[in-house]
This record gives structure tokens, C-alpha cells and sequence, in this order.
């Protein structure tokens, strides 16, 4: 009984800690920049952390953006929204930077 106990705590343990992984971005790599184009001829870089808790940005500089929720990463002004079937939007100050980029 008390193996029984152990392993299904152990099971839900295992499964929680996968529940909570973050998927990556459309296109998104860890470690890797990719180069998204976005509309009006603009472009940018990102790459996903390991652990998926930020994306560093390049785009008129470079950006470390901080998982806020799923899909909405943050810092410095600058806003990242992924996960949009029309692609991901950069905002700086509340206004629009990129918007609708796409891996290439």
C-alpha cells in the first residue's frame, strides 16, 4: 500500500513538473536567434532561454524580455506578445515597433 502511495505521488510529481514547461514560441529556438520579418519591411532577432523564463530581443538594440504569462514577455518598456496566429507583435511604450512577424 505504502508503494502504491509512493508511486502515484511520485507520477504526479513528474506530471506537474510537466505541465508547467513552456512551449517555445512559433519559430522560437533556445539559444539560437532567428530572424522574424515583420510587416513593413522591418526585421528582428530573438532566442528563447533554456528555461523558457525570458527571450532576448534585437531590434534597435538589444532586449532581455521577462515571461509575464503565456506568450507575453516584458521588460524595459519593451513588450513581446507571441502566440498569435498572425504572428508576433514588439511594442515599445505601448506602441506598436513590429508587428505580425514570422520566422524565416
Amino acid at each position: 500500500m505504502k508503494y502504491a502511495l509512493f508511486t502515484t505521488a511520485l507520477s504526479l510529481a513528474v506530471l506537474g513538473g510537466c505541465a508547467t514547461t513552456t512551449p517555445a514560441p512559433a519559430g522560437m529556438k533556445v539559444g539560437q536567434f532567428v530572424t522574424y520579418k515583420c510587416d513593413g519591411g522591418k526585421q528582428l532577432q530573438a532566442r528563447l532561454t533554456t528555461d523558457g523564463s525570458s527571450v532576448r530581443v534585437r531590434y534597435e538594440g538589444g532586449y532581455e524580455l521577462d515571461r509575464k504569462q503565456a506568450g507575453v514577455y516584458e521588460a524595459e518598456g519593451w513588450t513581446l506578445t507571441t502566440g498569435s496566429a498572425a504572428g508576433m507583435e514588439l511594442q515599445h511604450q505601448g506602441k506598436t515597433a513590429a508587428k505580425n512577424c514570422q520566422a524565416v
